[in-house]
């Protein structure tokens, strides 16, 4: 007998929440903050070099991907404009508060417990 949706999407949530506390505690980037990275990389070393022909370029070709996925052409070039004078203005990411546990140190020496599901 197949369990009820609610019972499934309770048990898919219960699974996501400690597989990321698991990636939390071995320290292992996500997606998204690779992409961060990559983002503030590219837009910090155009800058540095001047490299505002190039900036342009690779401004348009974001631009028009995400336009492609079906977000609105002239907000995503806002945003991306905003995110290139942030840069430009020294803004640095937000730190993230578990990166701080002492080197070789785990979540679980701090006290957090982890779900049976990924021990």
């Amino acid at each position: 007998m197949r369990k009820s949706k609610a019972k499934r999407l309770s048990e898919q949530a219960d699974y996501q929440r400690a597989y990321r506390m698991q990636q939390k505690a071995l320290r292992k980037p996500s997606r998204d903050d690779v992409a961060r990275v990559a983002l503030h990389l590219m837009i910090g070393e155009a800058l540095k070099h001047n490299q505002d022909g190039k900036l342009d370029e690779w401004c348009a070709a974001l631009v028009g991907r995400l336009a492609d996925q079906g977000f609105d052409r002239d907000a995503a070039h806002r945003r991306v404009d905003e995110l290139i004078e942030r840069y430009a203005d020294g803004w640095a990411f937000q730190r993230k508060p578990h990166l701080d546990l002492p080197q070789g140190g785990s979540m679980r020496s701090q006290g957090h417990r982890f779900p049976p599901l990924l021990r």
